[in-house]
């Protein structure tokens, strides 16, 4: 363990090391709901489309694909060629090559072969995105989704949708900064069910009410 960390925390794979850190980090708020992912890219043309895909990155050969997954994938080939690379390189007997020389060329080969396999693993990627159909923002007002996050609040969160024909969308949902008192925290949980009643252009997010409300406050909307 300590020879891994060794060379983990060497040049050049520690140029992605810590990268990879971040990488880690990022992607387990994501799945805590502290951050947003475009998994489903919705679109701010005048038709107000919800689009997967339409990323600048495809312009790159890296198909529709939103940037965070790219560089989560770049990030992570990139230490694995150079941690390979620096462990073949200590071990073998013979390599006369100095050792910055060789660092150097291991880390431009992590940086390569990073952005090739990012390219490559990007394509089939891309047509997950790619096949989602497109949907207007009005056509999921007044359905139900569930949360997949561990809470939905005014700043966080994310729900899944399922329409009858079984496309399934992710969507960022927050509660209303509006919403009437009295409503519990409890009812915005994990695997809570939430009712979709406007949607904020300028967050690009969908406002959730609870689909069980308070009997108090059904009584003072009558």
């Amino acid at each position: 363990m300590s020879e891994f960390l060794d060379i983990a925390l060497s040049f050049p794979p520690i140029v992605f090391s810590f990268g990879l850190l971040l990488v880690v980090l990022y992607w387990l708020t994501v799945i805590l709901g502290a951050l947003d992912v475009d998994i489903v890219d919705f679109g701010t043309d005048s038709d107000a489309e919800v689009e997967a895909g339409g990323s600048i990155w495809s312009a790159f050969g890296f198909g529709a694909v939103p940037f965070t997954v790219v560089l989560s994938l770049w990030i992570t080939l990139g230490w694995i060629v150079t941690v390979l690379g620096t462990t073949w390189i200590r071990n073998a007997e013979e390599v006369a090559v100095p050792g910055t020389i060789s660092g150097v060329a291991t880390l431009v080969a992590g940086i390569g072969v990073g952005m090739l396999g990012a390219k490559l693993l990007s394509r089939p990627l891309s047509k997950v995105f790619a096949e989602a159909p497109a949907t207007a923002h009005r056509d999921l007002i007044g359905k139900v989704c569930v949360v997949r996050t561990s809470t939905v609040t005014t700043a966080a969160g994310q729900a899944e949708l399922t329409e009858d024909d079984g496309t399934v969308h992710l969507l960022n949902v927050r509660r209303s900064p509006h919403e009437p008192p009295g409503i519990e925290d409890e009812l915005f949980g994990r695997h809570s069910k939430l009712v979709i009643f406007d949607f904020d252009e300028d967050e690009e997010v969908f406002l959730v009410v609870p689909v069980a409300m308070p009997p108090d406050l059904e009584m003072r909307g009558r």
